[in-house]
């Protein structure tokens, strides 16, 4: 108490000291924080939308970053010394091995990728592939194409149709589309074959193959079968010869900046544009983020009005224009000295998109906090008219503190919560934004009471030197008795009526309610993993978003064409050991031993050859031989075999390669198969033409042959790596599963454990070198099932650990049983119906439906946590008297807290970012739900089984104790608990708690 009250008293009397020392420390915090770093940049807005830290994450790593520390071909010249054998002096090292040449062509390379893309579909369903459809979406773009680039040439259905008749576009007839009709016919089974190809340089090229020339010309039925018609159009299993989508393309690609001007200028507000019998439906110019960087500035302009608007509801109800702006200097200083945190002291590298959204969440909280500050400021004057600024302040921070102090926590652990998520944008946001509002509460705690003393001193002197004060008090004191007399009407009288005498409808109601939430969360509708690998970042309706829906109707953009590869590995250790807080630091992979070269196995990787690519895991080309790459095993094999020891290299000398030759048997001895492992690394170089090929079979030299492109191929099934030394590093098996790419996660799921179930029964009884092998997917594949599963499993935890410590902080505050339970379940039936509200709004579990479940713990519980305050520090006997006066003393100031962030998020709703429109509606719906499960739930508990007195109440107080052994009391039977509460304010100068009595446990 001491303490308290020697801080009220240097706020008094050094008001001027405190402003100032806020705004220099905020300003040596944003100088340091911005000066000594670059701004964020949002640039790739789904940068850090990654799981981190896991065993799906760790193989992307291994596949992604072995080739750079360790290589699978080597020059001969580099690792001459650990060769087995020596090379002769006429042998000259080879240049550029690995170094290809790239095939270019304009149609071949860039049809599909990185230009303007337009999607239609006719407007009545029906059939596209009529001439009048045709033209009209050719010539529609013809058109549009003005505003980018009119040299550029446009790619549609109809110009590779009019293409194959040697005609145009503009000329198409009938007869032109019945002869294209006949040729994709034709020529569709090939296509699917995988015989075409994109471009081929001239049409002789299908000569010889069986292939009609035609289906070579123009290249025209790989380009319309591929990009420009559906999937289903002369599709592979189902054909048909009705085209329900088709794309057009122009051929030039232009800058973002360009591409965003065009779509503003043309297409922007619209989502669908009707052509005469057709409608565009989606469009993609490679320029997503780019228009979400431009929307971005442009939106703030919302925060801007949401700004305003609270503001002005925050003046008429704290009738203080200093306080009111103060509140503002508040939440702008939080930011800055929370960036200096995150940026200086905790050295985070990655500043993502949603942590600017920490900037909003701020303004409701940080309202939140000064209101009930304000409000209680107000109440003890007018408890206690005569007392001081300094007994008043006391009064104010010792119980608006406590609240305050406990909803900041609260909110605070519902971000910090988020740590516990894999994600890394996730674990970014919830630290920026808990550190945002732990310093939102130290400055309210400062700068807040020191704006309200210099406030009412100002006013004092400003009343006291100025003639016009008794005028401009005339009116103000007009204007606030209207307001109070508008407040004490509804909170004093309306509302309190409202609980004390249909308590038991509303206990019903939002019982029914929170559980139908329930219901809707956890069983039909159900809230769902995201369906979708790609982040939507505009409204379902926008152009750029319904081209990302119907994009995988064509072939070149669908995903379950495309087989799921897999890669099993010895050597690399399967884990993420980067920086999980910057998406750019992935780490290093380190390398653990393993051994193949024991004779064991040896023979156990020779048998793995055969038995792994006969498994119905894999692609069914490697067990009908349609794929039949080179197993190393059976090379190793092949080349120690051999009788022939003498090889004509590359260069043309002559090199013997023993003893990797003309071993006796096989398995060999150990020590002979780990030199010559590195065999396969320079056998581009060493292996050419066998000097005697005499001893040699004809099956021996194709295999020999076999091996030396699978070299140059890269198509070894099974491939050591080296590091530049030439020491064995890595043994990597890889190919394709039989399992197509599908994004849904219960698919994948099956995959994963079918994957696992595949290597398990592949190492089952493995020799001991080689039984920490492992099994991870290829080409990032499974980046978005862990994503998925990182999502699922992170958010529980979150708001399991929000739901704990809420709890926790809950009981501490109060230190009663009844009170926290009664908390907690209104708390759990607001979250439940809250999130039941998104589910049947459809929202998925992505990125921020992830972030706003636990957040809705943090921003539910605040209300019943000032009601329970309120209630517990009353001494009336009368339940219904303690509701009365608990909705009079604290239900104005939770209304505006809910009504501000209400306005919040509802001036967010003409945002054209999706992440806004969605934290709108979150703000919106938690705020409504909240205030209505806390005033009229919460309260109707305590209306009819509230704890009175003692009940329920954990007889602990630390100044209770200290006052109690002080006093060296013998008597225990007439001893009772204070809690900290009642002892302070007993020294408080209000006829309120002089007045105060807490009855004994037998009164009770």
């Amino acid at each position: 108490m001491e303490l308290l009250s020697g801080y009220a008293r240097f706020v008094v009397r050094f008001w001027w000291v405190i402003l100032i020392a806020v705004v220099i420390v905020t300003a040596i915090c944003g100088g340091i924080g911005f000066g000594l770093s670059s701004l964020p940049s949002f640039d790739k807005p789904t940068k850090g939308f990654e799981a981190r830290g896991t065993e799906i994450k760790g193989a992307d790593i291994v596949f992604d970053r072995l080739k750079h520390f360790a290589k699978f071909t080597l020059q001969a010249c580099d690792v001459q010394h650990a060769l087995p054998f020596n090379l002769p002096a006429s042998f000259t090292c080879m240049n550029n091995l690995n170094k290809r040449k790239k095939r270019s062509s304009l149609y071949c390379t860039t049809i599909g990728e990185y230009r303007p893309k337009f999607i239609f579909k006719s407007v009545s369903g029906g059939n596209l592939f009529t001439v009048k459809k045709l033209k009209e979406m050719h010539m529609y773009v013809e058109k549009k194409k003005q505003g980018l680039n009119s040299y550029a040439q446009v790619w549609s259905v109809c110009s590779f149709v009019a293409a194959l008749s040697n005609t145009t576009c503009q000329n198409l007839n009938q007869a032109d589309l019945t002869y294209a009709s006949g040729v994709l016919q034709t020529c569709s089974k090939y296509f699917h074959d995988d015989d075409l190809k994109e471009c081929p340089p001239s049409v002789g090229d299908c000569s010889g193959n069986g292939i009609p020339q035609v289906c070579c010309s123009h290249g025209a039925v790989y380009k319309i079968l591929n990009y420009l018609a559906d999937k289903g159009f002369y599709g592979k299993n189902n054909p048909s010869t009705q085209m329900k989508y088709s794309m057009v393309m122009l051929s030039s690609s232009y800058s973002q900046t360009e591409a965003v001007r065009f779509f503003k200028s043309e297409f922007e507000g619209l989502s669908t544009i009707q052509v005469g019998e057709v409608e565009l439906i989606g469009l993609d110019f490679d320029a997503a983020f780019k228009l979400f960087n431009s929307y971005m500035l442009s939106d703030s302009i919302y925060f801007l009005v949401a700004i305003i608007f609270i503001l002005v509801i925050m003046f008429l109800y704290l009738r203080s224009i200093a306080v009111t702006f103060a509140t503002l200097f508040n939440i702008l200083f939080s930011v800055v000295i929370a960036y200096f945190f995150y940026n200086i002291v905790f050295q985070v590298p990655f500043f993502p998109f949603m942590n600017a959204m920490s900037f909003l969440l701020l303004v409701a909280v940080g309202a939140d906090d000064v209101f009930v500050f304000y409000d209680l400021w107000l109440d003890g004057k007018k408890t206690n008219p005569e007392s001081s600024l300094e007994e008043n302040l006391v009064y104010t921070i010792r119980h608006a503190g406590l609240s305050i102090l406990v909803t900041s926590l609260t909110t605070a652990s519902a971000f910090f919560a988020n740590l516990s998520n894999k994600i890394t944008s996730i674990k970014l946001f919830g630290i920026f934004s808990g550190i945002c509002i732990l310093v939102n509460f130290i400055i309210v705690m400062t700068w807040t009471p020191a704006i309200i003393i210099a406030s009412e001193k100002g006013w004092k002197r400003f009343c006291h030197n100025s003639n016009q004060c008794c005028v401009l008090s005339k009116y103000w004191d007009k204007f606030q008795n209207t307001l109070t007399k508008m407040s004490e009407f509804v909170y004093g009288k309306m509302l309190p009526i409202v609980v004390n005498k249909l308590w038991f409808v509303w206990i019903l109601v939002f019982l029914a309610v929170g559980i139908a939430g329930t219901v809707f969360v956890f069983y039909k509708p159900g809230l769902k993993r995201p369906s979708s690998k790609d982040l939507q970042l505009f409204p379902d309706s926008h152009l750029f978003t319904k081209y990302d829906k119907f994009k995988g109707n064509f072939k070149f953009k669908s995903t379950t064409d495309n087989e799921i590869g897999f890669s099993l590995y010895w050597g690399p250790v399967n884990e993420d050991n980067g920086n999980h807080l910057n998406p750019d630091d992935l780490g290093t992979v380190s390398f653990e031993s393993f051994d193949m070269s024991s004779q064991a196995a040896q023979s156990f990787m020779l048998n793995q050859c055969d038995q792994m690519m006969n498994d119905s895991f894999l692609n069914e080309q490697y067990r009908n031989g349609a794929y039949n790459p080179v197993c190393f095993p059976k090379a190793m094999k092949l080349l120690l075999t051999l009788k022939n020891c003498h090889f004509t290299a590359s260069n043309g000398a002559i090199v013997d390669i023993s003893p990797c030759c003309n071993q006796p048997s096989f398995p060999v001895a150990p020590d002979v198969y780990k030199k010559c492992t590195i065999l396969s690394a320079v056998a581009g170089e060493v292996l050419g033409t066998p000097v005697n090929t005499s001893l040699l079979s004809a099956d021996q030299l194709t295999q020999l042959k076999k091996i030396s492109q699978a070299v140059r191929s890269q198509s070894y099934f099974g491939v050591p790596w080296f590091d530049t030394t030439g020491h064995l590093k890595a043994y990597q098996i890889s190919g394709l599963t039989s399992s197509p790419f599908i994004e849904l996660y219960d698919t994948m799921d099956t995959f994963y454990a079918n994957l696992h179930s595949f290597r398990n029964r592949h190492l089952a009884g493995s020799p001991s070198g080689l039984s920490n092998g492992w099994v991870g997917v290829t080409y990032n594949y499974g980046n978005f099932y862990d994503l998925q599963k990182s999502m699922y499993i992170g958010t529980y935890q979150s708001f399991g650990i929000t739901l704990g410590v809420a709890l926790v902080v809950k009981f501490i505050t109060t230190l009663n049983v009844m009170l926290t339970f009664y908390a907690l379940l209104t708390m759990t039936l607001s979250v439940f119906t809250t999130i039941g509200c998104l589910v049947l709004l459809g929202w998925e579990l992505n990125i921020l439906e992830s972030v706003a479940i636990s957040l809705a713990v943090g921003l539910s519980i605040d209300f019943s946590i000032h009601y329970s305050v309120a209630y517990r520090l009353l001494t009336e006997n009368c339940r219904s008297k303690r509701v009365e006066k608990t909705v009079s003393l604290i239900g104005s100031a939770v209304t505006m807290a809910a009504l501000t962030t209400f306005v919040a998020g509802a001036s967010l709703m003409g945002a054209h970012i999706l992440a806004y429109l969605q934290l709108g509606t979150f703000l919106m719906l938690v705020m409504v739900f909240s205030w209505l499960f806390a005033t009229l739930f919460f309260m109707s508990l305590c209306r009819i089984i509230g704890p009175l007195g003692n009940v329920g109440q954990i007889p602990f107080s630390i100044s209770g104790w200290k006052k109690c052994i002080k006093s060296n009391r013998k008597s225990k039977s007439n001893s009772f608990y204070l809690t900290d509460q009642d002892e302070n304010n007993s020294d408080l100068n209000t006829a309120e708690y002089h007045n105060k009595i807490v009855p004994d446990h037998d009164e009770i």
